[in-house]
């Protein structure tokens, strides 16, 4: 579950992003970070971590464009544990994330109700409305 992301929330904290944003340097950056033998995580974290969700969105765009090649796949190829699970998630949108978890929460035998509860019962109305959009996308998709 986002833990981290119910800690931000309750910290009153969020990432700004960098004001003189350009999407395609860093994109170069996570390449080179993760070119070759070994993975330079010091450097995905800082990129990664000091831009808002959106310019992430950018950043992924540019790297696709740039390296013909999906970041958060190659995130997911490059990485491991917990940090690849932090750093793919914040490759998602909040909301496609959420719906995500709310998915994997109930997908399967059982379900894992703590993610359910603390989803459904921590967001506003509408918040609640934009996870609903994005799980039904999702499910589409």
């Amino acid at each position: 579950m986002a833990w981290w992301k119910a800690w931000v929330e309750q910290e009153g904290l969020s990432v700004k992003g960098s004001p003189h944003f350009n999407p395609d340097p860093d994109a170069e950056t996570l390449y080179k970070a993760m070119k070759g033998i070994g993975t330079n995580e010091q450097a995905i974290i800082d990129v990664l971590t000091r831009r808002s969700s959106t310019q992430r969105q950018q950043i992924a765009k540019s790297f696709k464009a740039q390296f013909g090649k999906n970041l958060t796949d190659t995130l997911k190829s490059e990485l491991s544990g917990k940090f690849e699970k932090l750093m793919v998630a914040l490759m998602y949108p909040q909301y496609r994330y959420e719906a995500k978890e709310l998915h994997d929460a109930m997908k399967g035998l059982g379900t894992k109700e703590g993610v359910v509860i603390e989803i459904l019962a921590s967001r506003t109305k509408k918040q609640l409305e934009e996870i609903m959009k994005a799980y039904e996308e999702g499910q589409q998709g």
